[in-house]
């Protein structure tokens, strides 16, 4: 390091060199500053300003910087670009530090680890992902960190195809890859929108892997989440807790309550090819969700809805029992219009509770979050009711097991002010009537100086001198001035602080708690303001497991009433589903083409398969009849059911099926002809 740096350049160095890969956003007053190739790659990037620092020296240092508070939608431009970010904050008050302000880097940015709303897209998740190779499979584990879902899978040899088709499924933001198998993982991945990043190979190790997830979860063994036996998927899982502690400094975990093996055998296997040439959640062409299945069938109110009904989509049931359950569920909101209506009515009070409670847990949520929180909280007995009402069992199972969380949203609602600040450390947070010492501090800020006049009065009658006077400077802060012919009837207990040419000044205790009040008052209130609501975010906090309960119930209901929906809008029937090879379709429609103003409409087709005499059809025609969307309608009617779901049809039985293949060669786009 240059020995002729400056104090604050010395520590920005110290600072970049642990995070040499990030971009480093250095908080110097009321901004972000870059410096070095930072402010280079940060301006151009940015499109904003490069400048320089020490402009009268020989080498300059580049600069460049972007407000504070404006600092997330610069992140978000860096992020798209493909960068990392270290938000590295003064964390101690500037007024009364002693030289140089203390810095530390309070978060890094990376694409999967995101969890602020400006950030994310509400209905889709953002997981980070971990690729653990070995000799005999690979484990691949994903987390949510902004919901807090965490799960695994251990792959058998030979893995990489069976990892493509995972990861285009779930389609992480980010992968961690051992940094020694770096270039031959990313040729086994292939093209991905997600950002690749090397880790080193010990984070892999299995029993450091182990160990943490033990202490994370705080539980002897892994058993419990059915892991015991799976070291490569315990590898993965235990390599993204060690990236996201590294990027979360200081931060609690402690929503990540559970981590779940992926249920293979539970769900219908959809491989790359399948997934993309039926675009269940985006299009072929240009990776739009507009014209996808999941564009169709989604008519949920909540984001949590919007999501479960994503993963629905992508991971049909092949378990008879629970697609009847959700079928059930499905038909009795779909035949009842007005409970269905006044399910999806109080749903719509509900926010993202999943990714609230994640930024309560980490510490970074605001008082409108809070607000927010209770805001859900509130819809929970009119959803009860709705519930309650309903004779599907999945539905009505969940009204009689219900923590409606009623105290956590009362205490919210006594503290928190109604229209909080975006902050949580200017004041205005907390309600009046809350807490008495901060309701004598803004008495004390409101009224201190009909406070001291109140004193003046006071001092005037006890002492009979009634040229007393109570003053102010910067030196003494507030005394009392009395004139030289009155020194006598001054009482003992009066301090004697200056003597000047006609009077002398004296503070009395008094006085001096007065003082203390009222020139510490902002400060003061400011201060307590933010330890009580920290306090009452640590509470909600703690409350976590249970909110994310109630998310999982809302969200369930949520889904099943937007199937309920779509089924009611576009005139879908029940599927009748069974165990044998049989496909009957009467009138099966496209569920996306027949959204489409067709000429003449869309013109529904049939299909008999099953049994012995009905093993295969053979679909002939020219070219643009129709071929590739009739066999994709098959498919897509078949999925649907499978989900637990209607489908447009006018009848349907179908046989469970454990696998969709689909080898269309056509690069057809059916929803622009």
């Amino acid at each position: 390091m240059p020995p002729d740096l400056t104090p604050l350049m010395r520590q920005f160095r110290q600072v970049k060199q642990r995070y040499p890969d990030a971009i480093l956003f250095f908080r110097v007053g009321d901004f972000y500053e870059m410096f070095y190739e930072d402010a280079v790659e940060g301006s151009r990037l940015l499109e904003i300003a490069l400048t320089s620092r020490d402009k009268h020296k020989a080498d300059q240092v580049p600069l460049c910087g972007v407000p504070y508070h404006a600092a997330t939608s610069y992140i978000a431009k860096l992020l798209k670009a493909g960068r990392s970010v270290a938000v590295c904050d003064q964390v101690e008050d500037p007024q009364t530090a002693k030289g140089l302000v203390r810095r530390e880097v309070v978060r890094v940015y990376t694409p999967g680890t995101l969890i602020e709303p400006d950030l994310l897209a509400a209905g889709e998740p953002n997981y980070l992902a971990a690729i653990a190779p070995g000799s005999s499979g690979a484990g691949l584990a994903w987390l949510d960190l902004s919901t807090a879902e965490f799960r695994v899978v251990e792959l058998r040899a030979p893995w990489a195809d069976a990892a493509r088709d995972e990861l285009l499924r779930i389609e992480p933001r980010e992968i961690l890859v051992p940094d020694e198998e770096a270039e031959r993982l990313r040729a086994i991945i292939g093209p991905t929108a997600a950002a690749i990043t090397p880790v080193p190979a010990s984070t892999f190790h299995p029993a450091a892997a182990q160990t943490l997830l033990l202490g994370h979860f705080r539980v002897a063994s892994l058993a419990g989440f059915g892991c015991d036996d799976k070291s490569l998927a315990v590898s993965a899982a235990g390599s993204l807790l060690q990236y996201v502690n590294a990027t979360q400094p200081g931060a609690s975990l402690s929503h990540v309550t559970r981590m779940q093996v992926s249920a293979q055998g539970g769900t219908m296997l959809l491989d790359r090819a399948t997934q993309r040439n039926l675009e269940l959640v985006r299009r072929a062409v240009d990776g739009q969700v507009s014209g996808s299945l999941l564009s169709v069938l989604d008519r949920t109110v909540t984001p949590l809805g919007a999501r479960l009904l994503r993963e629905w989509i992508l991971h049909p049931l092949t378990d008879l029992a629970q697609i009847a359950a959700r079928q059930e569920a499905v038909a009795d909101l779909h035949g009842n219009l007005d409970r269905r209506s006044r399910l999806r009515t109080a749903l719509r009070g509900v926010s993202d509770l999943e990714r609230l409670m994640s930024r309560i847990v980490l510490g970074v949520a605001n008082a409108r979050d809070l607000r927010a929180l209770k805001d859900s909280i509130a819809t929970v007995p009119a959803i009860t009711r709705v519930l309650a009402t309903c004779k599907a069992p999945l539905l009505h199972e969940r009204a009689e097991a219900w923590d409606d969380l009623a105290q956590l949203a009362a205490k919210i609602e006594q503290a928190i002010h109604p229209e909080p600040p975006a902050s949580v450390k200017e004041g205005g947070v907390i309600r009046d009537g809350y807490n008495a010492d901060l309701d004598e501090l803004r008495a004390v800020s409101r009224d201190g100086k009909t406070w001291i006049a109140q004193i003046e009065l006071q001092e005037r009658q006890r002492t009979g001198i009634d040229s007393l006077k109570v003053r102010y400077n910067q030196v003494f802060g507030y005394y009392i001035e009395v004139t030289k012919p009155n020194l006598p009837r001054v009482p003992a207990h009066y301090v004697r602080k200056q003597t000047i040419v006609n009077a002398e000044r004296f503070i009395t205790p008094e006085l001096k708690a007065l003082e203390d009040k009222v020139l510490g008052a902002e400060d003061r209130i400011r201060a307590l303001e933010y330890e009580l609501f920290d306090a009452l975010r640590r509470e909600a906090a703690g409350c976590a497991p249970r909110v994310q309960a109630l998310a999982r119930t809302l969200a369930l209901a949520d889904a099943l009433a937007a199937l309920a929906e779509g089924a009611a809008e576009g005139g879908y029937c029940r599927p009748e589903l069974m165990r044998d090879d049989t496909l009957i379709i009467k009138d099966g429609r496209h569920p996306v083409l027949e959204r489409q103003d067709l000429p003449g409409g869309f013109i529904p087709n049939d299909v008999l398969l099953g049994g012995p005499d009905h093993r295969l059809l053979i679909i002939t025609g020219p070219n643009m009849a129709g071929k590739s969307t009739y066999l994709r309608q098959i498919a897509l009617i078949v999925l649907m059911a499978q989900m637990g779901g209607f489908v447009p049809a006018k009848s349907a039985a179908i046989g469970l099926v454990d696998r969709i293949f689909t080898r269309i060669g056509a690069a057809d786009n059916l929803v622009e002809g």
